[in-house]
């Protein structure tokens, strides 16, 4: 719980002026509180908004763990002139009912006053009292003090606190008027001062017989710490967006990365179940079958030297039947037609679901979250590129289509070397011709090989005639058989054989040799034809479907791919607008983003200041500070942990970065939570100017916080009241150090309350307390009209 709110407290803005108060106390309030609540409203909407409120705060306040009396403060804020003259106890009296209706047994009404723990203060803005404007607003108060005295259902009002918009230094302006009244409730409630006795005084019923009416004098330096907070956010978010706006506009890359980048596509692959897959295989195989293309083609080519075209066409029937026949289907062609065209739908969805899975890979591997959407450029060109490619094959096949449209005349019957296949049988010579050739052949080799083989042989059978033991052979028969006479014939005939074999399986071959050629050159042409879908008409329809079907998976395929370009520029234009969101936070908090953000000019922020407040410490040194007080300090390192947290969960595809601005505002916030760790003014730079800052403004408080005027009693007499002029300073502990020497300088020697709040803020306050409506009319008739009207300049 925070300690710097010890009671349950509403502020509570009544009309315009009173909202403008509660909008600047938020301004500079370090953090939101369970015992803080906050009310804007007409007056005549306090009870219907304060009941939800004080259900919260009061349950809080019991379930702080301190064991004391249960307590609530109301503070209210208006301008006793706007509105009607019965606003201000409208309000006051809407509450003092809820009080005693919903918690008389919680706040008895009946206490002395110095015992009760529920009060109202109600702080009020008056025109300068010399102005004749300022007998309304007084009489307004007259009638508000009148319904507290007259014992109304409870007794809440405790002090109706007049702020004049003119002091003795001169005229305030709303501005000033403002932040003085805010500075009242920060001073107050939001200082962790509540418990002392300088605050709870002044915060306490007053005795029976002591006025109402108090006046206040306050004059502050601090810091806003709410809108500086909310300026580092901002600024942190735009710098951070900023670095991933700079990677998505860079530009293009070469062709080379861009198609590196998305080359876990593999769109080339998408439409092969159309092109030689499975799918396109069984459509076309379906198409050879249905025409009756022959199917049943022999795997090797066999012509016999003696082989006749008979035999030939019997061996390879396959090759001499038509390469189509229009035939009527069957119910069995149809079903098979009906299963191939299932086939087709379902690679048709796996193409889909390939074109999904691949654009999906190309941005997990290149555009993910820890990516830094550094490649977001070149996927980009990647995926243009790829949608390019796919747009010159659409066109392509445009082309083809029309060559195979249906309503175009059909053309000859595809049959290929089918007559020159003929031609070449029609030209083989018969079998008996060539058994004749090679007899003759034969004949002529055992002629000439028997008459060779004689001619060498007759001079050795002439000298064996001759010899001398001629006579001796002659005179002694010999019962072997002489091999020498049959000798010639027998080398004749197997000459002859062999020459006729030869001639045979020569000539046959070497005429045949075209038929086998033909044959081969048939059975390849047909084998492509039959992988094309065959010859005929049921040919052009497969691959008319396959041609549609590729045509339409491309489309779709095209589409995805711009879709997935769509996205990448939604996640662009996201950052940009992010960041364009950002810039007009900070414009809207008057600063305009410098190149960097220690350069930035902090003075709209801070405000201009004026006679009674201003800003402790520099705007440049702020910046400075700011800047230095980030957790991660690193703009890029930054961007990419900034880009990692506002990731969607369902990825690029479903939803873009950074769209989320309560997502970049948390983000923004842990970046620059380092400057609720420590204060500015525990820097040595920040101590040390916010302890010459309240040197030069403390010199002149002695003359600025004085009273609007001198009550006077009905004699006309000065009447005192409750510690009168008596006041204090406010200031941080965190910055005692330095803020001490600078408060010693002071002339007006005030105490000092040293807050356990680290914010930035030192409040001057004296209070003037226990008078009455007609104590302060009579003071105000008698001040002179030039005095009244000091001109600005006297500050």
């Amino acid at each position: 719980m925070d300690a710097a709110v010890s009671y349950p407290t509403v502020l509570l803005g009544l009309g315009r002026f009173g909202q403008e108060v509660i909008g600047r106390a938020l301004q500079s309030l370090e953090a939101s509180s369970p015992l803080l609540g906050v009310l804007r409203c007409e007056p005549s909407g306090v009870a219907a908004g304060l009941q939800p409120l004080l259900e919260d705060l009061l349950r809080a306040g019991r379930g702080s763990g301190e064991r004391r009396d249960q307590r609530l403060d109301l503070i209210a804020f208006a301008a006793a002139l706007q509105g009607g003259d019965q606003d201000l106890l409208v309000a006051c009296d809407q509450a003092a009912r809820l009080l005693a209706e919903g918690y008389g047994a919680m706040f008895p009404p009946d206490r002395p006053p110095e015992q009760r723990t529920a009060t109202l203060h109600l702080v009020v803005q008056v025109p300068a009292l010399s102005n004749p404007r300022a007998s309304v607003a007084l009489a307004r108060l007259a009638a508000l003090e009148s319904w507290a005295r007259a014992r109304p259902v409870f007794p809440l009002l405790a002090r109706i606190w007049v702020v004049s918009q003119q002091t003795a230094a001169g005229t305030l302006t709303s501005e000033e008027m403002v932040s003085t009244c805010a500075s009242f409730a920060l001073g107050m409630v939001a200082s962790g001062l509540r418990t002392e006795d300088e605050v709870s005084r002044r915060l306490a019923h007053p005795a029976r017989d002591e006025g109402l009416v108090g006046f206040v004098s306050l004059a502050s330096v601090e810091l806003p710490e709410s809108r500086l907070r909310a300026y580092a956010a901002a600024r942190a978010a735009y710098d951070g967006l900023g670095v991933l706006v700079e990677r998505v506009q860079e530009p293009g890359t070469d062709a080379t990365l861009a198609m590196g980048a998305v080359s876990a596509l593999q769109w080339d692959r998408w439409l092969s179940p159309f092109v030689e897959g499975q799918a396109a295989q069984l459509s076309r195989r379906l198409a050879a079958e249905l025409s009756r293309s022959p199917v049943d083609l022999p795997a090797d080519i066999h012509v016999g030297p003696l082989d006749t075209p008979e035999e030939i066409r019997a061996r390879h029937s396959g090759l001499f039947k038509p390469a189509s026949v229009e035939a009527a289907p069957t119910t069995v062609d149809q079903a098979r037609t009906d299963e191939t065209f299932r086939a087709l739908d379902r690679a048709e969805a796996e193409v889909a679901t390939a074109v999904e899975q691949g654009i999906q890979a190309v941005f997990d591997a290149s555009l993910g979250p820890t990516s830094g959407l550094s490649q977001l450029p070149a996927v980009e060109q990647g995926l243009k590129r790829v949608i390019a490619q796919l747009h010159d094959e659409q066109a392509q096949e445009d082309s083809t289509l029309r060559k195979l449209d249906p309503s175009q005349p059909p053309g000859p019957p595809v049959d290929p070397h089918r007559e020159e296949l003929e031609h070449a049988l029609m030209a083989l010579p018969s079998r008996r011709m060539a058994l004749a050739a090679a007899a003759a052949f034969a004949l002529a080799v055992l002629l000439g090989v028997s008459f060779g083989t004689l001619s060498f042989m007759t001079p050795a059978a002439a000298s064996t005639g001759n010899s001398p033991g001629h006579a001796q052979v002659l005179s002694s028969p010999s019962p072997r058989f002489d091999w020498h006479e049959p000798m010639p014939w027998i080398v004749g005939v197997l000459a002859a054989l062999g020459a006729g074999g030869g001639w045979l399986y020569f000539v046959g071959n070497h005429t045949r040799k075209e038929v086998r050629r033909v044959l081969k050159l048939r059975r390849d042409a047909l084998e492509s034809l039959v992988s094309r879908g065959g010859g005929g008409r049921r040919a052009k329809q497969a691959e008319l479907q396959l041609v549609v079907r590729r045509k339409r998976a491309r489309r779709g395929a095209i589409l995805a791919l711009e879709n997935a370009v769509a996205r990448l520029q939604a996640v662009r234009h996201a950052l940009l607008e992010a960041r364009d969101r950002k810039r007009q936070e900070l414009l809207a908090l008057g600063v305009t983003p410098a190149a960097e953000a220690r350069l930035d000019d902090l003075g709209q922020l801070l405000g201009a200041g004026g006679l009674l407040h201003g800003s402790l410490v520099p705007p440049e040194v702020i910046s400075r500070w700011i800047a230095a007080r980030r957790e991660i300090s690193e703009d890029r390192v930054w961007a990419d942990r900034l880009l990692e947290g506002a990731w969607p969960a369902g990825g690029l595809l479903e939803d873009v970065p950074c769209g989320d601005p309560e997502r970049i505002a948390e983000l923004s916030r842990r970046q620059v939570q380092p400057m609720g760790e420590r204060s500015v003014l525990d820097d040595p730079e920040g101590g040390q100017q916010a302890a010459d800052v309240l040197r030069d403004f403390g010199a002149r408080m002695g003359a600025v916080l004085a009273p609007p005027c001198q009550p006077l009693n009905a004699h006309g007499d000065p009447v005192l009241g409750l510690r009168p002029g008596e006041g204090f300073v406010i200031a941080p502990s965190a910055g005692r150090d330095t803020l001490d020497a600078g408060l010693r300088d002071v002339p007006t020697r005030l105490p000092v309350l040293w807050s356990p709040s680290k914010a930035a803020r030192v409040i001057f306050l004296r209070t003037w307390e226990g008078f009455s409506v007609e104590e302060l009319s009579r003071g105000a008739r008698s001040l002179s009209q030039p005095a009244a009207a000091a001109p600005r300049g006297a500050r």
